[in-house]
């Protein structure tokens, strides 16, 4: 799966890009302090160099994307469709909420409203989870 999607943003395939793509996968949204002391156990000579440079490439072909976050280190995320992230603001978990057709009425508007040409978004809603809140 992630091969192809490397081949495709014209990346080479590296055991590097595979276990960060792995990380991100398997996290959902990952900062890159996590990442790094993810990876460093089956990979000990990869350092944070390296992480910072293969994520920079893989966010320029839209493999991944950067989110972020109110009183947060940035975090990553395989790039999906437009999306609101939901963020307890106790533990930090963030969950991606899909309302196309909200974003994309709010892009609209603020378009209207400004004459801005919004490119992209990143939109984060603040609140309490259901396991924190009991």
């Amino acid at each position: 799966m992630f091969e192809q999607i490397l081949k495709n943003g014209n990346l080479k395939v590296t055991p590097q890009r595979m276990a960060i793509l792995q990380e991100i996968n398997t996290k959902g949204h990952i900062s890159i302090d996590e990442i790094y002391e993810n990876i460093k156990k089956n990979h000990p000579s990869m350092s944070l160099a390296t992480i910072y440079k293969n994520l920079t490439s893989m966010q320029e072909v839209k493999i991944i994307d950067e989110v972020k976050l109110p009183n947060q280190k940035p975090r990553y995320e395989l790039t999906k469709k437009p999306h609101i992230h939901l963020v307890c603001e106790r533990c930090g978990m963030i969950k991606d909420i899909h309302l196309e057709e909200v974003i994309d009425n709010l892009k609209q508007s603020c378009e209207k409203e400004t004459g801005y040409k919004i490119r992209d978004s990143s939109i984060a809603l603040l609140g309490i989870c259901k396991e924190c809140e009991s």
